[in-house]
């Protein structure tokens, strides 16, 4: 799996089926698919990848950048 390098500012631009990668502090948390986002009250709802849990994620506490499934071998 590959991660953009820049982080994202913001919800403005993070639309339901976006890939994207959740951090704190710096380091990679875990990566899904978003479901829902509320700019609003800052916060999206992303599937987790491997788990498929519904996580709430707050931009107050988590980074968020977009990244893409690693191609198959």
């Amino acid at each position: 799996m590959t991660a953009s390098s820049r982080w994202l500012l913001g919800l403005a631009r993070v639309r339901p089926g976006d890939r994207v990668e959740a951090g704190e502090r710096r380091q990679p948390r875990f990566t899904g698919t978003v479901s829902e986002v509320a700019p609003p009250l800052g916060i999206v709802w992303v599937l987790e990848d491997g788990t498929g849990l519904r996580r709430l994620v707050s931009v107050r506490h988590h980074r968020l950048r977009r990244c893409e499934l690693a191609a198959a071998v």
